[in-house]
């Protein structure tokens, strides 16, 4: 590892020597990158339940450097966790060199060696990725290669293992995708106006059995096939994986094999949408390390059936998808009335209808360690559901404005509990948002959101979530072109404990200029769940200044 990284160090300088002397204009290449900072300060609050800190300013940072000369790229990524944001695990407390790599690639194939991310299809059985805002990296650490034989035809092959934090996961991972594009490869309007194409994946995981009680596989294979076709005003695709038995942390040891299987269908025309996803997940928590928890070192990725709301009260209670078994649909159809009718008015009108909903399997065990689950069968347990309605209007070329109802319900026991009988219930809301923005002129705008949360639970849950009613505001005033002064007041009026009916306020300043980007800010964060695309991560109470710098070069 350390010649490696000195290798890289050595090659980059060299590089910047002589490219400095060559000026920036010769043909030696040149260099790019990106720097992020995210620190914040902590305060005690015990009405809030944000604990005491030791160490009472904590940050994350990364810093980017890549070099570029042809077909040849090199880079590296230094990280720090001095010590780790709140909500972010600890064990990434620390600083170093997380990310390097080299990569050369032409018209016929391409080669990495080092770190890389990669995703096979929708990433049923393989997705490597990184998501900052939830301490989320599971980059792979080995070699990579793609060929590209003829038109329409993509090769990609993997090998190596993954990223644990600040160490690699005991896994060795070996994969294989095929892509296939049939119109490119025989022809295009074969199919019409339609383009088909297809795929298929394999991994392998290799992991040696050290369990003294029960015979472990040590070799775990994983396979999917999937087809999409594109027409001019439809689209289908569908993939299906199937894992072979994997028992470990995740699956309470099942001998049972896994699947998955995804299906989306869209229908698009001008002025119309329609869209339908169903999908449906058995014992697909696929991982690199039969003893990993929580989130650590997952290989699969399940692309998340519930809309990804930006409203904040709306977001209260958001959906972890369920690698082990569910099941569920989302179908959202959009309209606009047209301009100058009398529902569309002078600017026309657009209506967005979502409903997304997801159970459990309909199981039996039929062993200590296996159970029995028809490929059709569905549970009676609802996980989550979530309706809603978004209406867009814009009455005057300067005003515009949107309004929005939701209705959620919303698992404790198994999103937040694992399960754990007795331990919460359901949440239950109804949500309204109203948000308006008006144009001053070319340099000023305001935006204004008002939002009101209805929320009541089936039982109080033992780990005391803050329950009740809730009233938002939001006021961001832009100065054109690259300030926002932004302020927001989430108000738990409805808390069954008059103590903790707080304000959890926020007020922040931040300037844009090219690709620099940076804020400062000071407020509330209340405790909850935070997720992005379906993963999820738990998030403390905390309250402070924080300071958010980005920029690239």
């Amino acid at each position: 590892m350390k010649r490696i990284l000195l290798y890289f160090l050595v090659v980059i300088l060299i590089a910047s020597l002589v490219t400095s002397v060559a000026n920036a204009q010769s043909d030696l290449g040149g260099f790019s990158g990106s720097f992020q900072l995210e620190g914040q300060t902590y305060k005690s609050d015990s009405l809030m339940e944000a604990k005491k800190v030791s160490e009472q300013i904590q940050s994350n940072g990364y810093f980017n450097l890549n070099y570029n000369n042809g077909g040849l790229t090199a880079g590296i990524r230094y990280e720090y966790y001095l010590n780790p944001l709140q909500g972010i695990d600890t064990r990434y407390k620390g600083q170093g060199i997380a990310y390097r790599y080299a990569n050369y690639s032409n018209d016929f194939i391409e080669v990495t060696a080092g770190n890389f991310y990669e995703q096979f299809g929708s990433g049923m059985i393989f997705r490597a990725y990184e998501e900052k805002a939830l301490g989320w990296d599971n980059a792979m650490d080995g070699a990579r290669f793609k060929v590209y034989p003829t038109d329409g035809i993509e090769v990609v092959g993997i090998w190596g293992t993954q990223r644990n934090y600040w160490t690699q996961g005991a896994g060795v991972i070996r994969g294989g995708d095929l892509n296939f594009s049939l119109n490119e490869l025989l022809g295009h309007g074969i199919f019409g106006a339609a383009n088909l194409t297809a795929g298929a994946s394999v991994v392998s995981v290799y992991q040696q059995d050290r369990d003294l009680l029960l015979k472990m596989p040590e070799n775990v294979l994983a396979w999917s096939g999937r087809a999409a076709l594109l027409g001019d005003k439809y689209s289908v695709d569908a993939e299906y994986s199937y894992k072979y038995n994997a028992p470990d942390a995740s699956n309470k040891n099942s001998f049972n094999p896994g699947y998955g299987f995804i299906l989306n269908g869209s229908y698009f025309t001008s002025g119309f949408s329609a869209n339908l996803g169903l999908h449906k997940i058995d014992n697909m928590d696929f991982r690199s390390d039969r003893n990993a928890s929580k989130a650590d070192l997952m290989l699969g990725y399940i692309p998340p059936l519930t809309k990804l709301h930006s409203y904040r009260l709306a977001t209260m209670y958001p959906y972890a998808t369920q690698f082990n078994g569910e099941a569920g649909l989302q179908a959202e159809v959009d309209y606009k009335f047209a301009r100058n009718t009398f529902l569309g008015g002078a600017y026309g009108t657009d209506v967005a209808v979502n409903y997304s909903l997801v159970y459990n399997l309909d199981s039996s065990k039929t062993g200590d360690y296996t159970y029995d689950s028809p490929f059709f069968g569905i549970g009676d347990d609802l996980y989550f559901q979530d309706f809603n309605i978004n209406l867009q209007h814009k009455f005057s070329s300067d005003f515009k404005g949107a309004f929005t109802y939701f209705n959620q319900k919303y698992n404790i026991d198994v999103i937040e509990n694992s399960g754990a009988p007795g331990a919460g219930g359901y949440v239950y809301t109804n949500i309204l948002v109203a948000e308006g923005t008006y144009r001053f002129t070319n340099k000023y705008s305001l935006k204004v959101e008002l939002e009101h949360q209805w929320a009541s639970l089936d039982t109080l849950t033992s780990h005391n979530i803050i329950n009740g009613n809730w009233f938002g505001f939001l006021a961001e005033f832009t100065i054109s072109p690259g300030w926002y002064i932004t302020f927001y007041d989430d108000w738990n009026y409805g808390n069954d404990e008059s103590d903790r009916q707080i304000h959890y306020y926020n007020g922040s300043l931040a300037f844009t200029t090219g690709s620099t980007r940076l804020s400062l800010g000071y407020g509330r964060q209340r405790a909850g769940i935070l997720c992005v695309g379906g993963v999820c991560r738990q998030v403390p109470a905390s309250n402070g200044f924080y300071l958010s710098v980005n920029t690239a070069f």
